[in-house]
């Protein structure tokens, strides 16, 4: 149930999430089409007049326990976009629109990269492979045409997020040397190394130590 504040006029992007609400969407979905709006139109205050529900960390099911579309795929015929997602961590869109020339030793320190072309907010960036699991990258672009994509098919099935977020956990507990508690429990946010959180944060496209204490390494 929703609950509008204060007098307001209803114009159509108040009507629109109003409508969105009692489609009983998240929370997260919510908020995040509420700031895609405001920076649409530049305007703060849009749809100010409407009071969202409150983003609870409880809520959030992503990619935290098994799919039904788990039971629909054969992984054994994935193994090798597994193996990708888990040295780079990228989006869906980013592995899909990823081409063979995008993937590189940087010159001033060989280290080896994927790089994002307009990822999210349209900006780009380059994506250190996690340590240790070049192989998994190399052997996907090896002898291939530097214009071809990395993937030419991906399958609707895979579920890239739970690999993303393992991608993050392991690369957090990699670069701050500490080890994430059980499941079950709660990483507290006085615990969390912002160093590595932060650099972790930019890997995956975010800017914002937050983004990764509240979906990733819960």
């Amino acid at each position: 149930m929703f609950h509008v504040c204060g007098p307001h006029r209803l114009t159509s992007w108040v009507i629109y999430q109003l409508e969105r609400m009692a489609l009983e969407k998240s929370a997260w979905t919510l908020a995040t089409e509420r700031s895609a709006l405001r920076l649409f139109f530049q305007d703060r205050a849009l749809t100010d007049s409407i009071e969202l529900p409150k983003r609870r960390k409880r809520e959030i099911k992503r990619s935290r326990q098994s799919a039904v579309r788990d039971r629909h795929i054969n992984l054994d015929n994935w193994h090798h976009v597994i193996d990708f997602c888990l040295a780079c961590g990228l989006r869906r869109e980013e592995l899909r629109d990823l081409y063979v020339r995008e993937v590189y030793r940087r010159d001033h320190d060989g280290q080896l990269v994927a790089f994002v072309r307009h990822g999210k907010g349209g900006k780009d960036r380059e994506v250190a492979v996690f340590p240790g699991r070049e192989e998994a990258v190399l052997s996907q672009i090896a002898g291939r045409d530097p214009h071809e994509h990395v993937f030419p098919r991906l399958s609707g099935l895979l579920d890239i997020h739970s690999y993303r977020r393992q991608f993050a956990q392991e690369l957090y507990e990699y670069c701050s040397g500490r080890t994430l508690p059980p499941q079950k429990d709660r990483l507290q946010s006085a615990d969390l190394d912002q160093d590595a959180a932060l650099y972790v944060s930019r890997c995956l496209g975010h800017n914002r130590p937050d983004i990764i204490f509240g979906h990733y390494l819960h």
